[in-house]
């Protein structure tokens, strides 16, 4: 049988990166933040509507709101709260009011925030007295936390301590050839310089098994990576459709990718030249610097809500075609290679690395264009996604409601 594998590309680095800083936020358990968000967590549903209506009027706090249930049951909601809570203690977070609809609830998230060491106050609805009160209440309770996230203030941080999710959605051909190795290149050296980043997306991991193979720090690793892909292959086999020999995104068969297989071939090499240090469950954060595979459902939505609950924050995103995916509290940046998209939605995508396809540029300029981009943003910068609002969070789900 052949062997496929990613092309090494071992001489292309950009600048060393080990001395390179950003202006951000140290936080006291000394993980870096590149927002400090007051962020208003709806941790139900039910309350969602007063999530919306407390954000909304003041101009600085990020409402987190979906469809967050009750009656879950098993690991289904064990997963939820533990995304949740991860979102509440991000190294992007300044502070946060987490509501609730019952009493109960409410007095386990103070003991789940209290353990994190994150400024929150947690309010029941049921507790309140009406929705004037509800929002009299919540926004006394909000500027008090205003206050305290603004004593921190943007310091030099290295580089390093970042981590960075890697994520890609409209893929084309342009997207193997630019976007892609652009992406891996920028991530090669930050991991080298002691940085951290994390690649998911189980499925499009079918067809790529020998790049695990190859690229598993160990067969320890290769095989808990094997195992998860397998798994997923299983689960479209067992829907009626193996997904290894077709595509099942529209989008991306009109773009000329016919097979998942081919997508997969372009979407590992996001991982550069770099070893697999590990392989996560979802919401798994790293235990150190080096590049993980965490294991997450096929929907770029889906997959970084898991890696944003991990702790990454930043997110690198490789378009071929247009995707409007996000993450409310982990600032997207687009990376596109093709010309047609660059110019369609060029109010919506950061770095054009399209350079690459008539030889213009150099993999290395491409990447550091990235390593610029990445620099101006954790420091401060909006990214056109954070300008347009995109994101949102999907926590998965594997069994049916009560």
């Amino acid at each position: 049988m052949s062997t496929i594998a990613v092309e090494s590309h071992s001489a292309n680095r950009v600048t060393d990166l080990s001395h390179t800083s950003f202006q951000g936020y140290l936080r006291s358990d000394g993980r870096a933040g590149v927002r400090n968000y007051l962020l208003v967590l709806s941790t139900v549903a039910l309350t969602n509507r007063w999530a919306d209506l407390i954000s909304s009027k003041h101009k600085d706090a990020l409402a987190i709101t979906g469809d967050f249930l009750r009656g879950l049951r098993g690991n289904d909601q064990l997963l939820q709260d533990d995304v949740l809570a991860k979102l509440a203690a991000h190294p992007n977070v300044g502070a946060v009011l987490i509501l609730c609809f019952d009493r109960f609830s409410a007095d386990q998230w103070r003991k789940r925030i209290k353990s994190a060491g994150q400024s929150a106050t947690v309010l029941s609805l049921m507790d309140q007295k009406g929705m004037t009160g509800a929002l009299e209440e919540a926004q006394k309770e909000l500027s008090n936390l205003d206050k305290i996230r603004r004593k921190l203030k943007r310091t030099s941080i290295p580089l390093s301590k970042l981590t960075i999710a890697l994520e890609c959605g409209g893929s084309d051909a342009t997207s193997a050839i630019c976007a892609n190795p652009s992406i891996g290149c920028f991530v090669t050296s930050l991991v080298e310089s002691g940085g951290s980043s994390i690649i998911s997306e189980t499925a499009e991991f079918i067809g790529a098994e020998d790049v695990v193979r190859e690229r598993a720090v160990s067969s320890e690793v290769a095989e808990q990576i094997l195992t998860c892909i397998l798994a997923a292959d299983e689960r479209t086999d067992e829907e009626g459709e193996r997904y290894r020999g077709v595509n099942p995104t529209h989008e991306n068969i009109e773009a000329g990718l016919t097979t998942l297989v081919e997508k997969s071939m372009g979407a590992v090499c996001k991982i550069g030249d770099l070893s697999i240090d590990g392989c996560l469950e979802f919401a798994q954060e790293p235990p150190g610097s080096g590049l993980y595979f965490m294991d997450t459902p096929f929907f770029s939505p889906v997959s970084l809500s898991g890696m944003a609950a991990s702790g990454a924050q930043l997110v690198l995103f490789a378009l071929g075609v247009f995707n409007p995916s996000g993450n409310p509290l982990v600032p997207t940046i687009k990376v596109c290679g093709n010309v047609n998209t660059l110019a369609a939605w060029n109010d919506s995508i950061d770095v054009s690395v399209s350079g690459l396809v008539d030889r213009s540029i150099s993999l290395e300029e491409a990447a550091q264009k990235i390593a610029t981009m990445v620099m101006k943003t954790a420091s401060g910068q909006e990214s056109r996604a954070e300008h347009w609002g995109e994101g949102q969070v999907i926590v998965p789900k594997t069994r049916a409601l009560i």
